[in-house]
C-alpha cells in the first residue's frame, strides 16, 4: 500500500477462505453455511450435497478405521508377526483415529465456538493502524498467512499423492493402504471402488490434518497482524492526537523528530510493513481546533485499549477451541514420530525406494506440523508482552502529565500474558518442541531394542 492511499482503508476481505474450503474437503465445515441467509433453490441443494457428503466422509474414514483395527488384532494375534508389520497397522490406526476426531469435533463438537471464532475475526479486525507518521495494514499478515496455509496443505496432499501412485509405479494391483479385508478386493470392479475409497480416505486424511493445524496456524498469523496494527497506533498515538486536535505543521513536524529515533529500531512487526505518512497528508486530514490535548489524547487512547480488548477476546477463545486438540496432539504426534521413524528405518521390502521416501516425507511433515504449533504459540506468548514496549515508543515525554495516568493503566493491563496451553496441563511453546522430539526418539530406540530381543 502507497503513501498515496493512505486516507483509505486496506480493503476488508474473508481471512478464512482458503482454510474454509480445505475444511470443506475433509467434511468438516457445512458447504451452505456461508449462504444460511439467503435461501433457495442452491441453498437447499448444498444443504443436501452436504449431508451426504459428511456421512460418506465418516463411513470411509470410520470403515477403514475398522479394518485397520483388525488388522493390528491379527497382526499381532499371529505368532510369527515381526514388530514391523504391526507396528504399521497401529500407525494407521492412530492416523484414522485422530481423523475422525478432528472430523466431530470441529463439526459436531465446537462447529459454533469456530463459526464465532471466524465471524468475530472477520467483522472486527482492524484492516490498518491509525493515523499518525507511520501506519501499517492487514496486507502483510494475510500474504504470509495464506503462503504458510497454502505450503502446509500443499504437502498434506503431495504426501497423499504419492501414497496414492505406489500401487501404480508398482503395478502389482495392490492398494495405497495394507490392511485385511473379508473378500479378495482384487476381483474387477471390487478392486477399482476399494481403490477409490482409500483414495478418498487417504484425501480427507490430508484435509483433516491440514484443516486442524491451517486454521490455528492461519488464526496466529492473523492475530500476529492484528498484534503489528495495535503496536502502530500505540507507536503513533501521541502524533494521531495532534491530528485530532488540528496541530500546525511546526507542531507536526517537533513531534516527528522526537518521535523518529524509534524508527531504527528494528523488530518492531512480525509481518507487516510500517509505511511513512508525508506530513502534508497528515495536515490535510488534521481536524480543527476543537479540543485540548488531554480530551483528543483519551479519544485516541480509548481506541487502542479497545483493539487490545479485541485481540485479547479473540486469543481467548482461540485458547478455548485448540487447548483441548492440543493435549490429545502433541501425544498423538509423539507416537507417529517414533512409529514412522521405527518403519522407515525397519522397512527392507521390496520396492522399499520408494516406500521408504513416502515413509520420510510423512515423517517430516510431522516435525513441520509440530513446529508450527509450537513455533506459533511462542510468537503469541511474545507479542503479548510488548504492548507496554510499543507505546514506550511514541514522544511520551513531552506530555507526562497528562497522559500519566491512563499510561499506567495500560502498563498494567498489558502485563497480561498469553501462553496457549495442552488441555490446561502444560503450555506450549518451541521448548514443548525439544521434549516432545526428544520423548519420541526415546520410544524409538525402547522399540528398537524391542525388535532386536525379537
Amino acid at each position: 500500500m502507497s503513501s498515496d492511499s493512505v486516507n483509505a482503508d486496506w480493503q476488508r476481505r474473508d481471512l478464512f477462505k482458503f482454510i474454509r474450503y480445505t475444511m470443506y474437503v475433509g467434511g468438516m465445515y457445512p458447504l451452505h453455511y456461508t449462504r444460511a441467509n439467503k435461501p433457495g433453490i442452491i441453498t437447499q441443494l448444498l444443504a443436501i450435497i452436504d449431508w451426504f457428503y459428511e456421512k460418506f466422509s465418516y463411513f470411509v474414514s470410520i470403515h477403514l478405521l475398522v479394518l485397520y483395527i483388525c488388522t493390528t488384532a491379527m497382526t499381532y494375534s499371529s505368532g510369527n508377526a515381526d514388530l514391523e508389520g504391526f507396528v504399521s497397522c497401529f500407525m494407521q490406526t492412530l492416523i484414522f483415529t485422530w481423523t475422525i476426531a478432528m472430523q466431530i469435533y470441529f463439526r459436531r463438537v465446537r462447529p459454533k465456538l469456530l463459526n464465532e471464532i471466524i465471524e468475530y475475526i472477520n467483522s472486527k479486525y482492524q484492516t490498518r493502524s491509525a493515523i499518525g507518521f507511520s501506519y501499517v495494514t492487514m496486507e502483510g499478515a494475510n500474504k504470509y498467512s495464506n503462503i504458510w496455509m497454502k505450503t502446509f496443505c500443499y504437502c498434506c496432499y503431495i504426501g497423499t499423492i504419492f501414497w496414492l501412485v505406489l500401487p501404480i509405479a508398482y503395478g502389482d494391483k495392490s492398494l495405497p493402504l495394507s490392511c485385511w479385508y473379508p473378500f479378495d478386493y482384487k476381483q474387477p470392479v471390487v478392486y477399482e471402488i476399494v481403490f477409490f475409497l482409500q483414495s478418498m480416505g487417504q484425501i480427507t486424511v490430508a484435509a483433516a490434518f491440514a484443516s486442524s493445524s491451517g486454521f490455528y496456524m492461519v488464526l496466529s498469523i492473523l492475530i500476529l497482524g492484528q498484534y503489528d496494527v495495535l503496536f502502530c497506533t500505540l507507536k503513533n498515538v501521541i502524533a494521531t492526537t495532534y491530528v485530532e486536535m488540528g496541530a500546525s505543521m511546526g507542531e507536526l513536524s517537533n513531534l516527528q523528530a522526537a518521535q523518529s529515533v524509534t524508527n531504527a529500531e528494528l523488530g518492531q512487526y512480525s509481518y507487516c510493513v510500517e509505511e511513512q505518512t508525508p506530513l502534508d497528508q497528515l495536515l490535510a486530514m488534521r481536524h480543527s481546533r476543537s479540543c485540548d490535548f488531554p480530551t483528543a489524547f483519551k479519544r485516541c487512547f480509548k481506541r487502542c485499549l479497545k483493539q487490545h480488548r479485541y485481540i485479547l477476546v479473540a486469543l481467548e477463545k482461540m485458547e478455548l477451541f485448540f487447548n483441548q486438540i492440543w493435549f490429545f496432539k502433541i501425544f498423538e504426534r509423539t507416537l507417529l514420530m517414533c512409529l514412522v521413524g521405527f518403519v522407515c528405518v525397519k522397512s527392507n521390502t521390496t520396492n522399499s525406494v520408494m516406500r521408504t521416501a513416502s515413509l520420510g516425507q510423512y515423517l517430516l511433515l510431522i516435525f513441520y506440523e509440530l513446529f508450527i504449533i509450537c513455533y506459533f504459540a511462542e510468537l503469541l506468548y511474545q507479542n503479548s508482552q510488548r504492548c507496554g514496549d510499543a507505546l514506550w515508543r511514541s514522544p511520551w515525554h513531552l506530555h507526562l502529565l497528562d497522559i500519566r495516568s491512563d499510561y499506567n493503566f495500560f502498563m498494567l493491563n498489558s502485563k497480561r500474558q498469553f501462553q496457549l496451553s495442552a488441555g490446561k496441563m502444560y503450555y506450549i511453546n518451541v521448548d514443548r518442541f525439544r521434549r516432545t522430539i526428544t520423548m519420541a526418539f526415546s520410544f524409538l530406540t525402547l522399540l528398537q531394542k524391542m525388535d532386536a530381543r525379537n
